[in-house]
């Protein structure tokens, strides 16, 4: 037995590879999930690297009429053998069904083969009969030696108790959820044998290009990788002597604060100072599209349009509303790698609040933002929005504090000569660090922290 490919992208990957040749997979789903398309985009791949296959189409509709539906889908190869049974006489009759099928594949021989949808075959045989045809068909699946797909229509619950799931080797199940926003899609791997798969509900899309799958990430710190003792400066030499040198290289450093406190100002004034250092910045933003960061760069003198435009700087804009975490996570990997990003600034992540409602969940998938950034060497600053009036703020109060290697709070409170804004470090993982608060200012020269014992600004 070999392992070959689906030839979907992602798919491969939570399925530990691919799937063993000969074998059985069954795609259940509910209806408008995208059963067809992941089994016909496995088929045409197959197909375009060479391989003999056959659809088997379970519907009242012609040949040609499918196969003008499935032409308006990209990866569709028009070579494929297609083969029609109609659903009304496989319900009643599967068994002569059975025997043609037999017979095409005998002539045929072909390497995979989808049957679509097998849900109906035998639908009005009384729940043993049905069961027994399974066993025969099961027995004809292994005298095909092919890669055998089903498509069927099943909640998850049916699953579980259809015969079906007792042939086959594995059982990849697609779902949908609604909101206001957006349609989410979901796969998940109800059984996989022989393979080592990824678990968990993985995420996909449905385009003119057919199916992408996005893994989620299940990936563990790479303790190969030593802690390093490198400092990277803030852009803000106070700040940096603060934090004994700046932060630590391959860190991820968390600012919390209330809106106009210059978390922003000071995330956009680390990535300037690592991009006229040389040091590629990647900027993830949920709030503010490029135009406006460009405009709020420059009331500091920042050119940060021509720092991007250099390659210097990568903005990556996203609507939370429309965000699919697994996808972005990926989206966010391949930049990293593309530009040789070496600092990020990730503004701000309760973006991921409107995506992942479960707070476990959403702090599950920052902890593997922040251990990805750690693997790939990438020094992070993430902006944490605390709810106005904060003022007593604690590390308990922000759910992420934990996951992060440095925590600071930026605070605002009215005195008489105006709005008093100060800066406190919480902590920092494996270094020393200043305990007492300092006092800061947004200025023109952009986050400018006053040195209270001097009178001093830097």
């Amino acid at each position: 037995m070999e392992i070959v490919s689906t030839g979907i992208e992602g798919l491969d990957e939570i399925l530990g590879g691919g799937v063993l040749s000969p074998s059985t997979t069954f795609i259940a789903g509910t209806p408008g999930t995208g059963r067809t398309t992941l089994g016909i985009q496995s088929l045409c791949a197959a197909a375009k690297k060479g391989e003999k296959v056959l659809y088997v189409a379970i519907s009242s509709k012609p040949e040609a009429l499918i196969r003008q539906i499935l032409a308006r889908f990209s990866f569709f190869e028009e070579d494929i053998n297609i083969r029609t049974f109609n659903v009304s006489s496989v319900e009643r009759d599967p068994l002569t069904m059975l025997v043609e099928l037999g017979n095409i594949v005998s002539s045929l021989k072909p390497d995979r083969i989808l049957i679509d949808p097998v849900t109906p075959i035998g639908f009005g045989f009384p729940e043993a009969e049905r069961r027994r045809f399974m066993y025969s068909l099961n027995a004809a699946l292994n005298e095909w030696n092919a890669v055998v797909c089903f498509t069927g229509t099943l909640e998850p619950a049916a699953v579980k108790s259809n015969v079906i799931s007792d042939i086959v080797d594995n059982i990849i199940y697609l779902s949908q959820s609604f909101d206001t926003h957006i349609t989410r899609r979901y796969i998940e791997l109800m059984k996989v044998t022989g393979m080592s798969s990824i678990q968990g509900e993985h995420t996909f899309e449905i385009g003119t290009e057919g199916i992408s799958v996005y893994p989620k990430d299940t990936a563990q710190a790479d303790h190969s990788i030593p802690a390093s003792k490198e400092r990277i400066s803030t852009g803000t030499s106070m700040l940096d002597g603060m934090l004994r040198g700046g932060l630590l290289k391959g860190s991820s450093n968390l600012i919390a604060g209330s809106t106009g406190t210059g978390k922003t100002v000071l995330g956009l004034q680390f990535i300037m100072e690592g991009a006229k250092k040389g040091e590629n910045g990647l900027i993830i933003n949920f709030e503010e599209t490029p135009e406006e960061l460009y405009a709020h760069a420059s009331n500091f003198g920042w050119d940060l349009k021509g720092m991007e435009e250099k390659g210097k700087v990568k903005i990556i804009h996203t609507l939370p509303s429309s965000l699919d975490p697994n996808k972005h996570m990926m989206q966010l990997k391949k930049t990293i790698m593309g530009t040789g990003a070496q600092r990020l600034f990730l503004d701000p992540v309760d973006g991921f609040d409107y995506a992942l409602m479960d707070p476990i969940v959403r702090k599950e998938h920052i902890a593997a933002l922040t251990r990805m950034f750690r693997n790939l060497g990438i020094t992070s600053l993430l902006t944490y929005l605390n709810p106005e009036g904060k003022e007593g703020l604690k590390t308990l109060d922000i759910p992420i504090a934990p996951v992060a290697d440095s925590v600071m709070i930026l605070q605002q409170r009215l005195i008489p000569s105006g709005m008093q804004k100060s800066l406190l470090i919480i902590k920092v993982r494996g270094s020393d660090h200043e305990k007492s608060p300092a006092i800061y200012e947004i200025t023109s020269n952009g986050f400018v922290i006053e040195d209270l014992t001097r009178g001093e600004r830097t």
